[in-house]
């Protein structure tokens, strides 16, 4: 057991790995503007840059790597990231620094279309659903490991050595990757689009990126301007939000576990998680308008591990729902894809949509936009299966009709 999870464990690492290049940019954010001389907007765009492709070309890039292969993309998209961190590293003007960006934006998202794909090629059927429920953190721990080690490492070695660290350990990890056995099974090549349900679904995990996103981003403000809270502290508060999506991951996965009789019990508990984040999400920032620091964290935490539950479901349910007959079909990177784009994609509204709502209705407005998205996800997520799960029905039956000689009416 511990031996087939290996090559899981490896995948997921690379996948934290890729996301820590999303938070090591926002660390260094002003040593960037003083040593390239960039506006805050410029700054921003800078570290956006990174998710720029997911949301553009995210589906594209799905479509490709059911052409070509996961574990070929996967080595690409390494060799890019290792490329273009020792580019950042060596920039001396602004035009060569954002091209670096958007190269390695086009690793990260090769590499995160292409892990998943990977591990449900290399998982048993038994072991699939952890598997990917543990896939399905990789953004939020590598957050926070991207924003610790960049913190310590700019200290240490400056701007251009830290690049050069990050650089060495996306190559560390493409020989690593190169070394990795191949599925027992080749991939199937070809391109076939998912089925509506996965469409559905990704869009309702898009629609929980853009109110994570929102909440993560806007907490600090929060926190220093309506709790008294100092910048530290909100920093704290606000690590202890974004990681508590690795329990709600955990959470599901002991979910699943119990839930092998059927897809009813897991949307019995998608619909627990979410109504309880529709319910705890004002509290957040009603409640805590006068509370301490420590009660709003714990809306926060609560918020976000709920939901990550409910997310970390959808996403173990995406090669059901994108009509896969097998672990090699091209459906799979192609539905990976998708929940890359929409992830992107509301990873970049997020934030800036959620400062719209505070400025224009205030901050309890905010809490009550985080329900109605997490409203809009739960609908589309028992949409999409509601949808499904006839089509499922239906292929079984033309699977076994033929091999039982049964004539179809």
């Amino acid at each position: 057991m511990a031996r087939s999870w290996l090559p899981v464990l490896s995948l997921w690492l690379i996948g934290v790995l890729a996301a820590a290049q999303l938070a090591k940019f926002a660390v260094m954010a002003p040593l960037l503007r003083a040593r390239f001389g960039l506006s805050l907007a410029q700054a921003g765009l800078l570290v956006s840059l990174l998710e720029v492709g997911g949301a553009l070309f995210g589906f594209a890039a799905g479509l490709a790597i059911g052409r070509l292969g996961a574990r070929r993309l996967l080595s690409a998209g390494l060799a890019l990231l290792a490329a273009a961190g020792a580019a950042e590293g060596l920039s001396s003007g602004a035009a060569a620094l954002f091209t670096a960006r958007a190269v390695e934006g086009i690793g990260y998202l090769l590499v995160v279309i292409a892990a998943p794909t990977m591990i449900i090629s290399v998982t048993t059927t038994a072991s699939r659903a952890a598997a990917l429920a543990l896939w399905s953190t990789f953004v939020p721990v590598g957050m926070a490991c991207g924003s610790a080690l960049t913190g310590q490492l700019v200290d240490a070695v400056g701007f251009g050595g830290t690049n050069m660290v990050w650089s060495a350990a996306c190559l560390a990890a493409l020989m690593a990757s190169l070394r990795m056995r191949p599925s027992p099974v080749a991939p199937r090549a070809g391109i076939a689009l998912p089925q509506v349900g996965a469409w559905l679904a990704t869009l309702a995990f898009g629609c929980y990126t853009v109110f994570v996103s929102a909440l993560t981003a806007l907490l600090p403000t929060f926190l220093v301007e309506r709790t008294g809270a100092s910048i530290g502290g909100a920093s704290v508060a606000t690590s202890l939000a974004s990681i508590a999506a690795l329990p709600g991951a955990a959470i599901a996965i002991l979910i699943l576990r119990g839930a092998r009789s059927g897809y009813r019990r897991l949307a019995a508990a998608m619909i627990a998680m979410l109504l309880a984040t529709m319910m705890l999400a004002p509290g957040t920032f009603v409640v805590a308008a006068t509370a301490p620091l420590r009660q709003t964290t714990a809306f926060a935490v609560l918020v976000v591990a709920l939901s990550a539950v409910a997310a970390s479901i959808v996403f173990t349910r995406l090669p059901a729902l994108a009509g896969a007959r097998s672990a090699e079909d091209s459906r799979i990177a192609a539905a990976n894809g998708l929940v890359t784009q929409f992830g992107a994609a509301g990873a970049l509204v997020g934030p800036p949509l959620g400062a719209r709502v505070v400025e224009t209705w205030g901050w309890h407005a905010l809490g009550l936009a985080i329900t109605i998205l997490a409203g809009a996800m739960l609908a589309l997520v028992l949409l999409a299966e509601g949808i499904s799960q006839p089509l499922r029905q239906r292929r079984v039956r033309d699977d076994i009709e033929p091999s039982t000689g049964e004539a179809r009416t």
